[in-house]
């Protein structure tokens, strides 16, 4: 039952692009507003998200592990419903995203260390753990990414009360995970306790760095892929909203068989990955059947959610300080590119002269297709 709530916080850690289909709309409703500020609503919570993972150790040494990730679902229930009640400024919906990232940042770490510290000596177990968690990501993203899609048609403000969601694991969260405080710690959990080398913190950073342009690269793909229907005249917004539900729903695939993939591909896992998540990027440009779009979606979100938990599972090995500083690296590196995404997406219109979005789905696939050809270079050097 630990693992079942914690896994219902889990349904809420990937909501934020959920609601990345509504910014045509936005656009409309705040013309005086530039379109880089729009897009910053999707990737501005992960930026936060990094502030409330810093905050995350300060909260808990106060009142300990469950009610810090009971307040970060409170903050998420009240800030990023906030829109669908208030839509009179941009400035307030831009902070009630901040708001929100700042609390899925408060239970982000925690949860991911608590699933970890679960089965931390039983390795295979621990990758099937991990990757349900990515899995229920995955899962939270479809039904709220889908929820959007159908609420979108009658406002695009009144989508925004699927963070409600949090209410649900907030009951959860209260019922079934007992309460923990840093300093109340058991002499077993003690003994598991191993510091971080030098060696470790360099090579788990150079990893983070490269996790960050994966990152960077997919976010992209979601803020580009609703511009390429309309500019395409293949679909509206309601249809770039089935695309990121697609993405999410290969992803909960992915998060469901990550224990079996990595026990056969293990370090081969990332560049194989990469490699997939680029083509499929890639082959969205060269179609105009919404189906196989649909489907190169689903593959990407498969082939991107093989490489969370991967990077998860490798961090954390090694005991309680080992994985808290890993998932503080993943966690800074993942939030830091897509909150950067809207940015990538100017610099590659910068450099390539072309601000049409077909150009920047065709760079973006291309850009993930050579960080799979390095890691397979350097493949021995992709685990800490």
């Amino acid at each position: 039952m630990k693992l079942i709530a914690l896994l219902s916080v889990a349904l809420i850690v990937n909501s934020a692009p959920a609601i990345s289909a509504n910014n045509p709309a936005i656009i409309q409703s705040f013309p005086y507003v530039s379109p880089v500020y729009v897009g910053l609503l999707t990737t501005i919570p992960s930026l936060f998200l990094v502030i409330g993972v810093f905050l995350t150790s300060l909260i808990e040494n106060r009142i300990g592990k469950k009610y810090t990730i009971i307040t970060g679902l409170i903050i998420v229930g009240i800030f990023g419903t906030l829109p669908a009640w208030y839509q009179g400024s941009f400035f307030i919906l831009f902070l009630s995203r901040c708001l929100l990232g700042l609390g899925i940042g408060l239970f982000n770490r925690l949860l991911i260390q608590m699933i970890s510290s679960l089965y931390q000596k039983d390795t295979r177990n621990k990758a099937k753990a991990l990757g349900l968690e990515s899995a229920c990501e995955g899962l939270g993203g479809i039904i709220m990414t889908i929820s959007v899609g159908q609420l979108i048609k009658i406002n695009w403000s009144i989508s925004f009360i699927v963070y409600g969601f949090a209410i649900v694991s907030l009951i959860f969260v209260a019922i079934f995970i007992p309460n923990q405080r840093l300093n109340l710690v058991n002499t077993e959990e003690i003994d598991t306790q191993v510091s971080v080398s030098k060696e470790r913190r360099t090579k788990s950073i150079l990893l983070g760095f490269i996790l960050f342009c994966i990152v960077l690269l997919f976010i992209n793909y979601n803020l580009q892929i609703t511009p390429l229907l309309i500019e395409r005249s293949i679909g509206n917004a309601t249809n770039g909203s089935n695309m990121i539900a697609a993405i999410a729903a290969g992803a909960f695939i992915a998060g469901n068989l990550f224990g079996v993939t990595y026990m056969y591909l293990k370090r081969w896992l990332l560049p194989i990955a990469a490699f997939i998540a680029g083509i499929s990027i890639f082959l969205t440009n060269l179609s105009s059947s919404i189906i196989f779009i649909l489907i190169c979606s689903l593959i990407l979100g498969f082939a991107f959610r093989n490489i969370m938990p991967y990077f998860m599972h490798t961090f954390t090995t090694g005991g309680e300080e080992v994985a808290k500083f890993g998932t503080t690296v993943v966690l800074v590196a993942y939030n830091l590119g897509a909150t950067l995404a809207p940015y990538a997406s100017q610099a590659i219109s910068f450099f390539s002269s072309n601000t049409s979005a077909s150009n920047q789905i065709i760079i973006t696939g291309l850009l993930l297709c050579c960080i799979g050809f390095i890691t397979l270079i350097f493949n021995k050097y992709m685990t800490v």
